[in-house]
This record gives structure tokens, C-alpha cells and sequence, in this order.
């Protein structure tokens, strides 16, 4: 028996055909959906309450602590290569400098874009 007790004496009975289940699994799809595009439709919609932090970061990863951190990623990239005798950890050092030099910019144009 498909029945699910909630308190003694009341029952709810779930006995759903496969029509009815797909039913209910796209009304669900779709709900979540909406609740997905109108979370972002209003993410965009801050104050400036972070505005300070943001640019204390965004400052640190495009000036010379970005570039340090780069640079020693791809030293230590260089490193463990030599040490390994194989290029790939160099290739790795390289990508996250990459990765660190050119994300806070990237990022910023990403979630800066207009549709």
C-alpha cells in the first residue's frame, strides 16, 4: 500500500500514474526555472554596501599581488618540472598565471555584460 501517514488517523495516498508523475516532475522543472530567473534577474541589483571590498580585491588581484602570485605559479611551475623532468607542471604554472592575470578582468566583463 502507497500510503504515507502524517498523524494517526490521517492519510495521504500517492498513488500516481506515470502520466501524472512526468506531470508533476515538469511542473516542478518549471517552477524551479522561475525561481532560477528571477534570483538572477535581480542579482545584478546590489547596493554599494560591497563596493569598497570589491575594489580592495579586484585592486589587489590587477596590481602587483596579482602579479607576484602569478609570477611564482609559474615559477613553481618551472620548478617542479625541472624536478620532475616533465613539462606538464610548467604548462600548469603557466595556465594559472594566465588564469590570474587575465580573470579579475574577465570576470568583471562577464558579469558586467548587457544583454
Amino acid at each position: 500500500m502507497n500510503a504515507l501517514t502524517a498523524t494517526p488517523g490521517l492519510t495521504f495516498n500517492f498513488n500516481l500514474t506515470d502520466t501524472q508523475r512526468r506531470t508533476l516532475m515538469w511542473v516542478g522543472f518549471v517552477l524551479l526555472a522561475a525561481f532560477i530567473v528571477i534570483g538572477t534577474a535581480v542579482a545584478g541589483t546590489t547596493g554599494t554596501e560591497f563596493q569598497d571590498t570589491y575594489d580592495l580585491i579586484v585592486g589587489w588581484a590587477k596590481g602587483y599581488l596579482g602579479k607576484i602570485f602569478a609570477v611564482a605559479a609559474f615559477l613553481v611551475g618551472c620548478g617542479f618540472a625541472a624536478a620532475r623532468q616533465n613539462p606538464m607542471p610548467a604548462v600548469f604554472g603557466l595556465v594559472l598565471a594566465l588564469i590570474i592575470g587575465f580573470g579579475p578582468s574577465l570576470i568583471e566583463k562577464i558579469l558586467t555584460a548587457t544583454v
